[in-house]
């Protein structure tokens, strides 16, 4: 019997495939995980009207020690529903990797993700992407700068980097924290590659009814109070086509 990684896409139940529908209905048990990405409250009980099936939700423990996903795999068909496309997440990848190490067979329904949604919603072009990175919290004794190497490497070869934006205790990441947080870490590392006139692409809930994108200067940006809502992503463009230039003025702020 497979296990199934079954994406939901980025938003809400309506974003599932046939495909992964399907899989839902064949299959002998049902989990889900929420804390790797942010969709539209009571997606998973909408989700298990639409197949008639209960879903157990796993807390983060759980899925990332994997041991009753796999214990289950081994005896029935299950099915693991995750938020995007499934193998996004590395926490999935070792999942998957270790339910075969277990010689259990593995399915992936891919679907929608914020990362490829990110880039069409942006007018961005894909291949001008650097490396992605994610922008943490800090705390009084937790204050990790490796995002600022991500964007200056990207911006030394003329590539946007998209950030993703923290979760923490069920918290997310606003975006005036982010542009907050990204100057003081232009004030910790001293590259000079974030001032307040550095411009940022801000997308507010992609894939919903409500999403929202803004673009303009961190200083322009920061005083405004309607952004959105969470979750965030946020794109610090590099050298631009007049094309993608065209495409961020249409969100100027």
């Amino acid at each position: 019997m497979p296990l199934a990684f079954v994406g939901t896409g980025i938003w809400e139940e309506t974003d599932i495939s046939l495909k992964g529908l399907e899989e839902l209905k064949r299959s002998d048990a049902i989990f889900a995980e929420q804390y790797t990405s942010e969709t539209e409250e009571g997606t998973v009980a909408r989700l298990e009207k639409l197949i008639s099936r209960p879903i157990t939700v796993l807390s983060r423990e759980e899925v990332e020690d994997g041991k009753r996903i796999l214990d289950e795999a081994q005896k029935n068909r299950v099915a693991f529903v995750v938020a995007g496309d499934p193998m996004i997440s590395t926490t999935h990848v070792s999942l998957k990797l270790d339910a075969l190490k277990r010689k259990i067979p593995v399915k992936i329904i891919h679907s929608s993700s914020i990362l490829s949604a990110a880039i069409s919603e942006s007018g961005l072009h894909t291949y001008k992407f650097g490396r992605c990175a994610t922008l943490p919290f800090w705390s009084e004794k937790y204050k990790p700068t490796s995002t600022y190497d991500a964007i200056s490497e990207n911006l030394a070869r003329g590539l946007h980097t998209m950030l993703f934006l923290d979760l923490k205790d069920g918290r997310r990441m606003t975006a005036h924290e982010a542009m907050d947080l990204l100057l003081k870490l232009e004030d910790e590392r001293k590259g000079k590659i974030i001032t307040p006139k550095t411009k940022l692409l801000l997308l507010s809930r992609i894939g919903s009814e409500i999403q929202k994108l803004t673009y303009g200067e961190i200083s322009k940006l920061r005083k405004l109070k309607d952004l959105g809502a969470t979750p965030f992503i946020l794109i610090v463009p590099g050298r631009l086509h007049f094309t993608e230039e065209e495409a961020l003025l249409i969100n100027a702020a």
